[in-house]
């Protein structure tokens, strides 16, 4: 396998823990090459250079990270195994795969390689790829804020901000080729395949990784007060009960605007540009590793909603 580094990830922490994890794998005999990055995107030539050679591409970063091993798997057709060995701040993709960030169960994964195939969301025609969650409005705007940064207090203080600076702008979202359109000011719509971003933010709880559609978040035209108050309830995912949060499901969106001012983008934090841009779910397209029944039952998660597997054995 080849293990893909990047040592800015979590203000310089991941690199300074390096050293415990190598020993472990070490210790567990696995069979491994490493490379450390060496800026942004530097990840997806890595592995676009690694995949003939190797069935197994670990990210050893943050989401950022595995976001362009993502869209480097997605742009040669799928043809590796995603590996995540979470290192980052928030972690929020290992959290909707349901994987955690403990060492022992990390190498237990990579020692068994069990796989899962999951979604993947294919943006603006394989421009970039993304596994989690990806949108536009004021998320894009902290996110671009606190590239960087290492600590959820400058996350939050950089959300704070955003509310009395940002406000909603015209949004058009088509979903689905016309089936559900919406014509409207948003502060932020959010389209999904896993279900956590920002730094442990629910922002779709009922999303499911291998059901083929993706959800759509649409927070709308909502005052500063309105939007101090949902943003609170983004960490638990109660923030779709507000009568301004809509939640809409389909398989491929289309979000652009004509509002004068731009509207940047993001994918798992990461600057996507302005709007326009279309995203496709590619059903069952992304292969990852998976933890084992064992400690997937331990963490109880055993059952949990993000695998279609389990939502439709409770149905």
């Amino acid at each position: 396998m080849k293990i893909i580094c990047n040592p800015v990830t979590f203000g310089g922490k991941a690199r300074k823990a390096w050293p415990a994890i190598v020993k472990k794998l070490k210790e567990a005999q696995l069979d491994f090459e490493v490379e450390w990055t060496k800026g942004r995107n530097d990840a997806i030539r890595i592995t676009k250079e690694s995949i003939s050679d190797h069935k197994i591409i670990v990210a050893y970063g943050g989401d950022g990270t595995i976001n362009e091993i993502v869209t480097a798997i997605g742009q040669t057709g799928f043809k590796t195994t995603l590996g995540i060995i979470p290192a980052g701040r928030g972690n929020d993709n290992a959290f909707s795969l349901r994987q955690t960030n403990k060492i022992d169960d990390i190498i237990q994964m990579l020692t068994e390689k069990q796989t899962r195939v999951v979604d993947c969301i294919e943006i603006n025609d394989g421009e970039r790829y993304c596994l989690g969650v990806t949108g536009a409005g004021i998320d894009a705007v902290v996110a671009n804020k606190v590239i960087g940064k290492d600590s959820r207090i400058s996350y939050n203080i950089s959300l704070v901000k955003s509310f009395f600076q940002y406000r909603p702008r015209h949004m058009h979202i088509d979903i689905d080729d016309g089936r559900e359109v919406r014509d409207q000011k948003c502060l932020s719509v959010m389209v999904c395949n896993g279900q956590r971003v920002g730094n442990g933010k629910l922002v779709a709880p009922n999303a499911i990784i291998d059901d083929g559609l993706l959800d759509v978040v649409i927070i709308g035209n909502t005052g500063v007060f309105e939007s101090l108050i949902t943003s609170r309830k983004l960490s638990d995912g109660t923030h779709i009960e507000h009568p301004k949060v809509e939640v809409l499901r389909g398989k491929k969106v289309v979000i652009s605007t004509n509002a004068v001012k731009t509207i940047p983008a993001h994918s798992m934090g990461e600057p996507l540009g302005n709007l326009p841009l279309k995203f496709v779910c590619l059903h069952k397209k992304l292969k990852v590793l998976r933890m084992s029944n064992e400690i997937l039952r331990r963490e109880g998660w055993h059952n949990a909603n993000v695998f279609l597997e389990n939502v439709s054995s409770k149905e």
